[in-house]
């Protein structure tokens, strides 16, 4: 008797073993919330749709992990702990350059959006009409990792002006004083205070402020354009399993939820699209110009 029962626990074991061992073998797939700050609860929730959507879809679990700037995202996606992130034109180029990723999947942004970076000051300001008439100003961009408010703006300048692209942030140079203050909306407010005399942001946010009844676009001066920036794109490790990665994009392209859209992005009627790589050949230049890689 003794000896069956040793044997029906030995074979239990086995079959444990085995049914863990096959759950092991599906590793999950983890992706980076994109929340919107202007409405987190909401944008949180729809990026957990679209998570579970994706989940839905390829059959592997995905896993939404919130809180992942770029920065934190480049380094998690580099320790192998984080698979898929949307990320800026500059940001792809950046996290291309320490971890083996591809392009996805594109999210184009809503018609009559303005997909440059622009340099804005208070409609008041009659002294304040090109470029040239930022030389010993107060000026903001936005952070040293962003594309719309930083990398575009800086390259804009160096090229127009023929600037030296390490001295553009120094005080005195051109400006009187430049600073990254953090963030878009923080830009448009300090132009608005008083804070500085001009700024750079991604032309949209003027547009998203004001639909949003945080400011009147009119109390504003677009004094110069950017060339249009590439669209901001989700990428994937590239040590996913070819067939997966498939998938994943294959999910991307068909994915309709008009809700999300609307929610995340502004747009219920726009979709996500294959990525443009020319576009990030142009980015490629301009980081390798000013030094950024």
């Amino acid at each position: 008797m003794k000896k069956y029962i040793t044997l029906a626990i030995l074979l239990l074991s086995i079959l444990a073993f085995t049914a863990c061992s096959g759950d092991d073998d599906i590793q999950p797939i983890r992706i980076a919330l994109t929340i919107d700050a202007s409405n987190p609860v909401a944008g949180e929730a729809a990026s957990r749709a679209l998570a579970q959507a994706m989940e839905d879809f390829i059959g592997i679990p995905v896993i939404a992990q919130a809180d992942i700037s770029y920065l934190i995202g480049i380094e998690t996606m580099r320790a192998g702990h984080l698979d898929i992130m949307l990320v800026s034109a500059f940001n792809y180029i950046r996290t291309s350059a320490v971890v083996d990723v591809e392009l996805v999947a594109t999210l184009p942004i809503r018609a009559g959006t303005v997909n440059n970076s622009v340099f804005i000051t208070c409609a008041t300001r009659d002294d304040i009409n090109s470029l040239e008439d930022l030389r010993g100003r107060t000026f903001a961009f936005v952070d040293a990792v962003s594309t719309t408010g930083f990398v575009f703006p800086k390259y804009h300048m160096v090229s127009e002006l023929g600037l030296n692209p390490s001295l553009i942030m120094n005080s005195g140079y051109f400006f009187d004083t430049a600073t990254h203050s953090g963030g878009h909306e923080t830009n448009v407010f300090g132009v608005s205070h008083g804070d500085f005399d001009a700024a750079a942001i991604g032309g949209m946010f003027l547009e998203n402020m004001e639909e949003r009844g945080l400011i009147d676009a009119a109390d504003f001066k677009i004094i110069a354009y950017t060339q249009a920036v590439p669209n901001p794109s989700y990428i994937i490790r590239s040590a996913i399993d070819d067939e997966i990665i498939e998938k994943i994009r294959e999910f991307f392209l068909q994915f309709d939820d008009s809700a999300y859209f609307a929610e995340n992005w502004g747009d219920g009627n726009i979709r996500f699209t294959m990525p443009d790589v020319t576009g990030y050949a142009y980015v490629r230049s301009i980081v390798e110009t000013l030094g950024l890689d």
